[in-house]
């Protein structure tokens, strides 16, 4: 089934079927009108289409379904109570059988004693309909409809499989501390103080004018784990969310710590890295060190995107002519040739090739920072035929092999302080920001 016609019950989150809750938590496309509550709506993947169809054509509701279903998107189109008894419900079922598209109901829980909707033998109950339309088969011909099951009690709230989880939301968020600096930060304080949360994204200061988020912005170090813990305390956050680059290791490992003193859980976003693909000529090497041994002497006309502290590796380079392309002027000391570039991304795989082919760069120099914010440099490489030296992300950063169709895992970040003090914390971690959201309606429910 491609289109889902779901019943939310009498509104609530926490009484929407299992069923129901996957299904709006996996859709690419959500249909619904005024009347369903903003919690419900707040379940949907946070890049997902959402189209109110309050006052909209019957045509054109047709149409939106009909695109959805081109795009391959797996449609809900949610209804108040029940679908079986809502007024649109027909018109729409024969709507889609009539395109050919595969449907199903999906009903909701009843609301109060003696009250259905849509369940047979209840004042006002729709008639007895087939819950699924028509699949076509290889030949073209529907198949058989199997008639609709007896109704089902209520089933709980879904939540997605990981170790040690309650079964449905019990507790208020509270606020939100956001270890931030990074574009999933942003986006996702956006998506928070959205939903109306206490959020406060913590920047370490490094950046004389950061992109801000919305919400609280809170700027400078905290004083390692210890200060980190105070801060906690002091403040109330009952979650902590790290969202910084994934080269930021103190910070996380400091977050670690803290949140093992206080008990605050703690959620990674954390960014995948880059791999190579098909065309790529990558020089692997562990730290900005190594990075600067292979330029020198190898190559005359590197280009380095290393952010504005990685330069000064390259100081001792005394043949090179180096481009530097930094959001803000770099710290410390400079090759001895050099041409500054300063400039913030995202930028175009025109750009890019452009400038690298400009200046004759025979290298790039990058952090395996990942994401898609900065990859054309990367694509404009690979069509350039420049090679590629890769520094590797710090050991402990989080990297571990996951299935694509991994939700959350529970990875150890770790630490030399870490390890030699022998107390680990286990973290939750999620690898975009959709995911992030989906954990935290699952922990707090949706608002």
């Amino acid at each position: 089934m491609t289109v889902h016609l779901v019943g939310v019950g009498p509104g609530p989150a926490d009484l929407l079927t299992v069923r129901a809750t996957r299904l709006i938590a996996r859709c690419g496309t959500c249909l619904y009108d005024g009347e369903i509550p903003r919690e419900v709506l707040a379940l949907c993947p946070a890049l997902s289409r959402s189209v109110d169809t309050t006052g909209v054509p019957a045509e054109d509701v047709h149409a939106e379904i009909r695109s959805a279903h081109q795009r391959g998107d797996l449609v809900v189109v949610l209804f108040p109570g029940d679908p079986a008894s809502h007024p649109a419900r027909d018109e729409l079922t024969r709507a889609l059988t009539a395109d050919e598209i595969p449907w199903d109901l999906v009903p909701g829980v009843s609301g109060v004693p003696g009250v259905a909707h849509g369940v047979p033998g209840f004042p006002g109950a729709a008639p007895e309909l087939p819950t699924t339309g028509p699949e076509a088969t290889s030949a073209g011909r529907p198949t058989a409809v199997a008639p609709p099951a007896p109704p089902q009690p209520p089933a709980p709230l879904a939540t997605a499989s990981r170790p040690a989880r309650a079964s449905m939301p019990t507790a208020e968020p509270g606020r939100i501390l956001v270890l931030g600096g990074t574009g999933e930060a942003r986006r996702l304080a956006d998506l928070m103080v959205t939903a109306g949360l206490d959020v406060v994204t913590a920047l370490a200061g490094k950046v004389a004018r950061p992109r801000l988020p919305r919400g609280q912005v809170r700027t400078g170090g905290f004083g390692g784990a210890e200060g980190l813990a105070h801060w906690l305390r002091q403040h109330d956050v009952s979650v902590v969310i790290d969202a910084t680059d994934p080269f930021a290791t103190e910070i996380s490992a400091s977050a670690i710590r803290a949140v093992a003193e206080t008990g605050a859980p703690l959620l990674r976003v954390h960014r995948p890295p880059w791999s190579p693909e098909e065309g790529d000529d990558w020089i692997r090497v562990p730290d900005m060190t190594s990075a600067a041994r292979v330029v020198e002497g190898r190559f005359r006309r590197p280009m380095l995107t290393v952010g504005k502290q990685g330069p000064a590796a390259f100081a001792g380079d005394t043949g090179g002519s180096y481009l530097i392309r930094c959001a803000e002027p770099p710290t410390g000391p400079l090759p001895h040739r050099y041409l500054l570039m300063l400039g913030r991304g995202p930028f175009t795989d025109e750009s890019e090739r452009a400038i690298m082919s400009r200046h004759r760069i025979d290298a790039l120099v990058s952090r395996n920072s990942g994401g898609e914010a900065s990859a054309a440099k990367l694509r404009a490489a690979r069509d350039l035929r420049i090679p590629v030296v890769m520094v590797d992300r710090p050991a402990g950063s989080g990297d571990a092999p996951r299935s694509a169709d991994t939700l959350y895992s529970v990875d150890t970040l770790r630490s030399d302080e870490i390890l030699h003090s022998e107390s680990l914390h286990s973290v939750d971690t999620v690898y975009s920001v959709d995911d992030a959201a989906r954990w935290l309606v699952e922990r707090f429910g949706s608002r």
